[in-house]
């Protein structure tokens, strides 16, 4: 759980679009995981004054509340963990429900900014963490997500779709999703803009050779209440079924087969199959991503302060 050059580009960016952090919830108190030389180098491109960090040992962690007071206005950074071992000022497993009463009842609702960098993706039960997240962010205020995407199998619990936050942070559930991007760890000046399935009647998939996660930006425009749960995009429109994407038939349909049956009785189909995977992968080597899916930002850019 922490801030990376990435996840400090996203709430500057954030901040450029007016989110406020001035009081703010971390899932799992965040260590920063930036070089020197690109904290200075965001620093100048932000046009902000000099970090100053209280002093810490060789190997020991730095935590993020002095980058969000002095760079993102911040004046209260609290934090929540299940255990008491990075001293998070909140006590709770977020497996579990928050709380209606006692302790940390009072927390609901009281956060401009809810960040949940490499978090939500240890949590097992991430309904629930979900919905605390939503829940401690109040109306009007934000919800960060930096998550797992592709190729970090074995990281957490889980990988996450950009499917999955589309279907959750929709209008009609109280919410106004601001942007879904993908960020390469190989890549550290641009980010993916990822199409909403929705939108462009299709699934959204990628298979490629890199680690990638997931940046969400979300704002809370109303309390949702109880919510159903989602249905991914194209089991719920009944016009996709019906569409030409939905299933490869008649003549196409009818060759390919044709194609298959001769490999089989040949003994070629699993050379052919091995010649297309390493075809594939060849292919996904870059760190380009697929358009129109993925239109590439660049990150320097987009966090640039107004003029």
């Amino acid at each position: 759980m922490g801030i990376d050059i990435h996840n400090l580009n996203l709430l500057a960016h954030a901040r450029n679009l007016g989110v406020s952090f001035e009081r703010t919830l971390a899932i799992g108190r965040q260590a920063v995981f930036i070089e020197d030389w690109e904290l200075e180098e965001h620093r100048r491109l932000r046009h902000l004054p000099p970090l100053s960090e209280p002093a810490v040992a060789p190997g020991q962690p730095r935590y993020f509340e002095p980058l969000m007071q002095q760079w993102l206005g911040a004046r209260v950074t609290d934090s929540v963990d299940a255990s008491p071992y990075e001293n998070a000022r909140l006590i709770h497993d977020m497996n579990l429900p928050w709380p209606s009463e006692g302790e940390h009842a009072g927390e609901r609702g009281q956060y401009d900014a809810v960040l949940d960098f490499g978090c939500l993706e240890h949590v097992f039960n991430f309904p629930v963490a979900w919905r605390n997240c939503i829940d401690l962010c109040r109306v009007g205020g934000h919800v960060l997500h930096a998550l797992p995407a592709n190729n970090l199998s074995g990281h957490g619990f889980y990988q996450f779709s950009p499917e999955l936050f589309f279907n959750l942070y929709q209008p009609r559930n109280g919410f106004e999703l601001r942007g879904v991007w993908f960020a390469l760890k190989a890549d550290r000046r641009h980010w993916w803009r990822v199409a909403n399935p929705l939108e462009v009647k299709r699934r959204v998939n990628l298979c490629n050779s890199h680690e990638v996660y997931m940046m969400v930006l979300a704002r809370k425009r109303r309390d949702p209440g109880p919510l159903p749960a989602p249905q991914q995009s194209d089991y719920a429109q009944d016009e996709w079924l019906r569409g030409p994407h939905a299933v490869a038939t008649g003549d196409a349909a009818g060759r390919r087969e044709a194609v298959v049956r001769t490999l089989v009785r040949l003994g070629l189909i699993d050379a052919v199959r091995g010649a297309r995977e390493r075809w594939r992968v060849w292919r996904a080597s870059g760190r380009a991503l697929p358009a129109p899916d993925y239109q590439r930002v660049d990150v320097h850019r987009l966090i640039e302060p107004a003029p």
